[in-house]
């Protein structure tokens, strides 16, 4: 019996697999992926899927449609059955199940030119991936572009898609995509692209199907009701476009022009240009669509950079090449065992960038408890949910698809300790404020005399209202 020999293609993908693999291994410390923990634990402890706010002092009893509950059930399974280790494991599996995906979308039929695209790609994407129900959508928008590239059956997107709209609002992004490339058939055939409005109609069957869950058609209905709170999502950074002036955004930048030069070089055909020019353009408009982006050029840097099969080796040169390729693919297999075993070194979070001393404090002094309301920064407010669910109510939190605008406008005016700062805290009757110690509200609470420190360490402060 012959022995497979891994081609040197498959263990380039087999790298950037890895890659991914080793990405999500680290500790969680992503602020939203925080309340996603925290409601996927409350859920299975309680069997349902909260219908309204249940943690915040602002927001308390206001409707809430929980748009990702399955990754979140799934998150609470695995830290009851594993802890948060086993939820670490689970993200780094996504992760490595989206490089391949993109990869395998990506790949030439070269070792060098798809080890090109995957840099290209995964150096797009990767700066912008998060422990978050978001590698669901992701995994998903991957998934729809391979069953369409592929031509298999469109009723494959029917699972799909039921499947993404339960994980993340990013759904319309697979039907923008589909769209996007009926028009460029078109456009190529002069004729109805009866080949992509097949796909366009199954999904819009997963669609219907997709009703069929917990919370019902309030899941399809979601994206559409986000334009009315576009206001606060300026406070969200991932909703603005892309400044580039971080390093890991710098290098999407990079990447992204490399892919825009070796595709103007190419003739594409408009099925490739109009989705292309489309998804570059929401990558451009906000920083959450370029791993999407990345996703959609995968298949067009593979057909650009694709060439014939190269002509067949010497025997000698075929076994010494079988030999390089067995024993990389154990360095592989060696380096998955070591970074899975990793996740035994720690508990699966981070908390340092978190106020845990200062929220120690409040908990010991019993100052979460009623009658006292705490201000403080959103992200800080992710973190008391997970440590202390409803116990401990929060201000706010990045939920901005939930909190009424009121309560955004506010928050931003306390972040930027604007004039009407004072008065926010006077009308909602916050006695509380525990804030970055080198923000300017600090600051600003410190030179009025109207409060007092009583907790300090080298990145928060706790101040109180004087009587």
């Amino acid at each position: 019996m012959t022995r497979r020999v891994p081609k040197l293609e498959s263990l380039f993908v087999a790298t950037f697999v890895l890659f991914g693999f080793r990405l999500g291994v680290q500790p969680i410390t992503d602020n939203s992926m925080l309340t996603h923990l925290r409601t996927g634990i409350d859920m299975v402890r309680s069997g349902g899927i909260p219908r309204t706010d249940p943690y915040s002092w602002t927001a308390k009893g206001t409707e809430w449609v929980v748009q990702s509950w399955l990754p979140a059930w799934s998150y609470g399974w695995a830290q009851r059955l594993g802890g948060f280790r086993l939820v670490v494991l689970e993200q780094a599996l996504l992760l490595a199940v989206l490089a391949w995906l993109m990869l395998r979308l990506a790949r030439t039929g070269s070792p060098s030119r798809t080890a090109l695209a995957g840099v290209i790609v995964i150096g797009m994407a990767a700066p912008f991936w998060a422990p978050r129900p978001l590698l669901f959508g992701l995994i998903c928008m991957a998934l729809t572009v391979a069953i369409v590239e592929r031509k298999r059956s469109p009723w494959l997107l029917v699972p799909v898609v039921w499947l993404w709209a339960q994980s993340h609002g990013s759904f319309p992004l697979g039907l923008a995509w589909l769209a996007a490339r009926a028009l460029g058939e078109g456009l190529d055939w002069k004729a109805w692209p009866r080949d992509s409005m097949s796909y366009v109609g199954a999904f819009a069957v997963g669609l219907v199907a997709s009703v069929v869950n917990p919370l019902g058609y309030r899941l399809l209905t979601f994206p559409l009701t986000l334009g009315s709170k576009r206001e606060a999502f300026k406070n969200i950074i991932e909703w603005r476009s892309p400044d580039f002036q971080q390093g890991a955004s710098r290098v999407a930048l990079v990447m992204l022009v490399l892919a825009l030069l070796l595709l103007v070089r190419a003739r594409l055909p408009w099925r490739d240009v109009v989705p292309v020019v489309g998804f570059v353009a929401f990558a451009l408009l906000a920083m959450r669509n370029i791993p999407v982006a990345a996703i959609v050029l995968a298949p067009v840097l593979s057909r650009t950079l694709r060439r014939p099969e190269s002509s067949p080796a010497h025997r000698a040169d075929i076994d010494s090449q079988a030999r390089m390729n067995r024993a990389m693919a154990a360095v592989l297999a060696a380096a998955f065992l070591v970074f899975g075993l990793s996740i035994r070194s720690h508990d699966g979070l981070n908390v340092k960038p978190y106020p845990v001393a200062a929220a120690d404090f409040l908990q010991r002094e019993g100052l979460f408890a009623d009658p006292h309301r705490v201000a403080h920064m959103d992200f800080v407010g992710n973190f008391l949910e997970l440590r202390y669910g409803g116990r401990a109510p929060v201000f706010v939190d990045d939920r901005f698809d939930m909190y009424p605008l009121a309560v955004s406008r506010d928050y931003r005016e306390l972040l930027g300790a604007r004039s009407g700062s004072l008065g926010i805290l006077d009308r909602r009757g916050v006695d509380l404020v525990l804030w970055d110690k080198d923000q300017p509200l600090t600051n600003l609470l410190r030179v009025t005399g109207r409060w007092e420190e009583i907790f300090a360490d080298d990145d928060w402060v706790v101040l109180r209202r004087n009587a």
